[in-house]
């Protein structure tokens, strides 16, 4: 009788192992395509800078932080930082992608920008005037819809 309990015990957690298998299994067998990744959301969204203008990756210099921004949906301000200093002000948004930085500030610390990407990055967000998302991209652009800077999307928590 104690041996009928383990088979049929045995024969259950099998079953019950593979039910959850099947479950889990795509019903058409193909995997999600990788470049249809939803669109990250413009504001409340950590934005790191991935890169200035059509140049080369940006990455964080000796012990300084990277430069990012955050649009705060509420009271539509901005704040981040440009490497070095803390960046904060306000921003506006159109319903045509357009958006517009305003009122910029940033703290005057001392550091060696020996890439130029301090100032890059604060130019670039003067002359911004639009932007896109594709994925966890954002891509500022200027005048003649000429790209000024890329950002990835970070998620915090």
């Amino acid at each position: 009788m104690q041996r009928t309990i383990k088979t049929a015990g045995g024969s259950m957690l099998l079953g019950l192992a593979l039910a959850l298998t099947g479950c889990a299994s795509s019903h058409t067998g193909e995997q999600p395509a990788a470049d249809k990744t939803p669109d990250v959301a413009l504001t409340d969204t950590y934005w790191k800078l991935a890169a200035l203008e059509n140049g080369p990756p940006v990455t964080a210099q000796d012990n300084q932080r990277e430069a990012h921004f955050v649009l705060h949906s509420e009271g539509q301000r901005v704040a981040g930082a440009t490497g070095c200093n803390q960046l904060m002000g306000n921003y506006s948004l159109s319903e045509k992608r357009q958006l517009r930085f305003a009122q910029l500030a940033t703290t005057m610390m001392a550091c060696p920008d020996s890439q130029g990407v301090e100032r890059a990055f604060l130019d670039a967000l003067n002359q911004a005037s639009g932007w896109d998302i594709s994925g966890k991209t954002l891509t500022l652009t200027g005048a003649n819809d000429a790209t000024l800077a890329r950002f990835k999307a970070v998620h915090l928590y």
